[in-house]
């Protein structure tokens, strides 16, 4: 499996509290399973390694409570991962049992990855917990973050025999590790718990010890490992031994997969190219450098960066593979464009707040509208990443150096551009702060916080906050889904060859003038055939009491053949009686296609039996 996104949405809330709900994302009960470059989230026991040989790499797995379980006789390798605690609880629980079964030679073994919480973790998460005595994990090379407590691995309850459980950690570091409490260790004399031994030792390993190398040795080298299982290894279709890894590397999942040897191959006797990974880049404020954040970015899991553009900049072209671009919470005034050759990008919050939607953590934030003049590129947006100190003026805050740059236009003033196809936006608020003080009144500057030059794009839960032309639908296919969209004139906009699909979103209004302006003409463009913007189940409300009833019309044309649809719609009273208008005198009305279906409210079409015949 390469580049796929699993996720259980059963929260913690469903249940009560974390840890009260089991809610598999991924249960693996086969040999030979092999998942590269993929993103498992949920919350407590996110990862069930049921049974078999198991192999990941360059995946990140999400969650609280025994994130990775799984066993009897299971031998899953994890090598190059980023395991995330959101919540209190453990990263791991393995089965094994040697009294009920004596050939179960299975064990976890995690090499060169990263165990950290996410910036809304509470509360220590343990490296581990012996769910049968025998139960056997071990670290190496690993990154072990603050959220580990000192003690590092729990109980399973009072009567575990402590003296059975192998709980290794070989060359870790990180604030949590053991090398990290060394020091105290000799002093007072507490830290991990005696339940950690040496499968050489006939007593607890003691505070302090590692395992030998020759120790470790047979559970990193691959073949070795997956023969330990009573399984018949021939034609095994896992890869060699593990490439080393280091702390300093640049990251590695930029560094090619071992290749995925096909069971049968084409009868052209070729196997075909092997999918390139998803790869996960982590957007980090310098704020927000602490221990936690700082040193889990630079082990070698993910590639770090300041700012959103940068992060952008570094992702390789072409499109072969999925980056996930994840953003710590924080405000980032900057002015970002995904060009049209960085294709399949996903971009979402690092973490999200327990019970919440993560909706307002990462805001991307510009100030820019028509007249207004551009700054040299040394100035604009270089230093992206860290968070606004005070307000913006509308004479800009991006630059203290000015040169006599051209001025911006609808098209450039977007605060976030997408020009690459097969993009998707998560818990994103995008905004542009140039409003109506910037004129002198509302309407009188395009200021566009989203542009959308692309195919094949999608916004879930993402907020669109700007005045006029806040969201622009310049050309291709876009989904939104349950987003919020906020302006006063011409705010949802765009065409030619623009289908936009609203579903479940809200819709506010800030002031007089129109939610939307769809540009189609079918004289100048004969083949934008389907070119149309759909409101479905959505509402369309003011934004607070104080802007008046009856300010706002539904839309007007930008071309004589625009098309717009709302269906199942809820049109408060901040829409005028007759709902729709034209561009201006000479617009051709018999043309336009304004349509309302199953709409309420006192703004809908069923309350105003008088609207004229294009606007029913």
């Amino acid at each position: 499996m390469v580049n796929i996104v699993i996720v259980n949405q059963s929260r913690p809330d469903c249940g009560g509290q974390s840890g009260q709900n089991q809610a598999v994302a991924l249960r693996t009960t086969g040999d030979k399973v092999q998942l590269h470059g993929c993103w498992i989230r949920g919350w407590q026991a996110t990862l069930y390694t049921h049974q078999g040989r198991q192999y990941f790499s360059r995946t990140v797995i999400e969650g609280s409570v025994d994130i990775i379980f799984g066993g009897p006789n299971v031998n899953a390798f994890f090598h190059k991962c980023s395991i995330l605690s959101k919540g209190r609880g453990t990263f791991t629980t393995h089965y094994r049992d040697l009294t009920t079964s004596p050939h179960d030679a299975g064990a976890f073994v995690f090499q060169c990855c990263a165990f950290t919480g996410t910036s809304s973790t509470n509360g220590p998460c343990y490296l581990g917990r012996p769910w049968r005595q025998d139960a056997r994990v071990i670290l190496a090379h690993c990154y072990i973050g603050q959220c580990v407590p000192q003690r590092g691995w729990d109980r399973w309850d009072g009567s575990t025999d402590i003296s059975r459980p192998t709980f290794w950690e070989f060359d870790c570091v990180g604030p949590g590790s053991i090398k990290a409490h060394s020091s105290i260790n000799q002093t007072s004399g507490q830290d991990r718990p005696v339940m950690m031994t040496s499968p050489s030792a006939k007593s607890p390993r003691f505070i302090g010890r590692e395992p030998a190398p020759a120790e470790v040795a047979p559970f990193l080298d691959l073949p070795s490992f997956f023969a330990l299982s009573r399984t018949d290894c021939s034609g095994s279709a896992f890869p060699g031994p593990a490439p080393p890894c280091s702390a300093n590397e640049d990251g590695p999942l930029g560094t090619p997969l071992p290749p995925l040897q096909e069971a049968s191959p084409p009868s052209q006797g070729t196997s075909p190219s092997p999918a390139a990974p998803t790869r996960l880049f982590l957007v980090v404020p310098a704020a927000a450098e602490d221990g936690n954040s700082a040193r889990y970015c630079t082990h070698g899991t993910v590639k770090r960066f300041r700012g959103v553009q940068e992060a952008i900049d570094a992702v390789e072209p072409g499109g072969k593979h999925t980056t996930v671009i994840a953003v710590f919470p924080g405000t980032y005034f900057e002015q970002v464009r995904i060009p049209s050759n960085k294709t399949r990008i996903l971009l979402r919050p690092a973490s999200v707040e327990e019970g919440s939607t993560g909706v307002g953590e990462v805001r991307i934030v510009f100030n820019a509208h028509t007249g207004k003049a551009k700054h040299d590129s040394s100035s604009s947006s270089g230093s992206a990443g860290g968070k606004i100190a005070g307000g913006e003026t509308c004479s800009g805050t991006i630059a203290t150096t000015a040169s006599a740059a051209a001025s911006y236009t609808t098209y450039t003033s977007a605060t976030f551009a997408v020009e690459a196809d097969h993009f998707t936006a998560e818990g994103i608020v995008f905004e542009n702060t140039a409003g109506p003080r910037c004129g002198g009144g509302s309407g009188q500057h395009q200021a566009v916080a989203v542009r959308v030059t692309a195919e094949r794009s999608a916004f879930h839960r993402c907020c669109f906050l700007g005045w006029q032309d806040t969201l622009y639908l310049h050309r291709g296919s876009t989904w939104f889904k349950d987003c919020r969209v906020e302006g006063s004139v011409d705010f949802i906009f765009g065409g030619p060859k623009a289908r936009g699909y609203w579903k479940g979103c809200e819709v506010v209004v800030r002031g007089k003038g129109w939610v939307t302006a769809h540009r189609r003409d079918l004289a100048q463009w004969p083949d934008d055939t389907d070119g149309a913007f759909v409101f479905d189940a959505c509402s369309i409300q003011a934004s607070d009491p104080s802007v008046p009833p009856s300010c706002a019309l539904l839309g007007r044309p930008w071309g004589p053949d625009a098309r717009v649809l709302l269906h199942g719609c809820s049109i408060g009273a901040v829409v005028k009686a007759e709902g729709w208008g034209a561009w201006n005198s000479a617009t051709d009305v018999s043309r336009p296609r304004f349509l309302e279906w199953e709409c309420t409210g006192p703004g809908a079409s069923l309350a105003h039996d008088g609207r004229p015949p294009y606007r029913r």
